[in-house]
């Protein structure tokens, strides 16, 4: 093809020259050695505006690629705040419900004035942990609870404050610490009524973090433990997924 161009070109300057100006074979040589070098210039133009418009395509397709990770990002973010609204609302609804556990309750009667100063302590530790949950105040919640359960490791409110731990961990998204806190519910208080959530929140932890293998299994432990509880149900319903 390169050669045919070639051709046609100098039989147009041939065809140029007209029969009155002698064109010598010196001239005719000079202008084909131009005329090439000007088509090896545009051909190596051609060739880059091929190379760019290559580059410009791959850059387009890197954006769209980017653009759908972003958005995909975006998504994932958005579902993140609402499912965190959703606990915090749950947590909210369920402080409030049990607010009058850390009030009605009082230390037995009948006891020495000694034991009845250390119960009304005890208690006041309590409701104080309590009223900044309330608040939604975590990081006093948290310093409350566990300086309760520090000093009355055995005590009255000992399984509640310890769930109240694992749920703040869990709905501030600190699921690892989670985990940790309501397995503390589960093996120092395997009898308490909210060890079936604690261990249906441990197997949703392990989802968040990516540990599928790890939620299954918890799942599993919980339905065969506690086959008819609610949180058995929602176990079923993730194991389907």
């Amino acid at each position: 093809m390169y050669r045919y161009l070639t051709a046609i070109l100098c039989a147009a300057l041939l065809l140029g020259a007209g029969p009155a100006q002698a064109v010598s074979k010196r001239e005719l040589q000079e202008r084909i050695i131009r005329l090439e070098r000007l088509m090896e210039q545009q051909s190596e133009m051609y060739l880059r505006l091929q190379q760019l418009q290559q580059e410009i395509r791959s850059i387009r397709g890197e954006l769209e690629v980017q653009g759908y990770k972003l958005e995909k990002i975006q998504r994932r973010q958005n579902e993140i705040y609402r499912d965190l609204d959703d606990r915090i609302g749950k947590l909210e609804r369920a402080a409030a419900s049990a607010g009058s556990e850390g009030v009605t309750q009082q230390p037995a009667e009948g006891g020495t004035e000694t034991e009845i100063a250390v119960g009304l302590q005890e208690q006041q530790a309590y409701q104080q942990a309590f009223a900044h949950l309330r608040k939604l105040e975590y990081p006093e919640a948290v310093s409350g609870f566990a300086g309760y359960l520090k000093t009355y490791p055995e005590g009255r409110y000992a399984a509640k404050a310890q769930y109240w731990l694992g749920e703040i961990r869990y709905v501030r998204g600190a699921y690892k610490q989670a985990i940790a806190e309501y397995r503390k519910l589960i093996e120092q208080h395997p009898d308490n009524a909210k060890v079936p959530e604690a261990m249906l929140k441990i197997g949703l932890s392990y989802r968040e973090l990516g540990k599928k293998s790890a939620a299954r299994k918890q799942f599993s432990e919980l339905i065969a433990r506690f086959p008819d509880s609610p949180e058995a149900e929602e176990a079923r319903k993730y194991l389907k997924k």
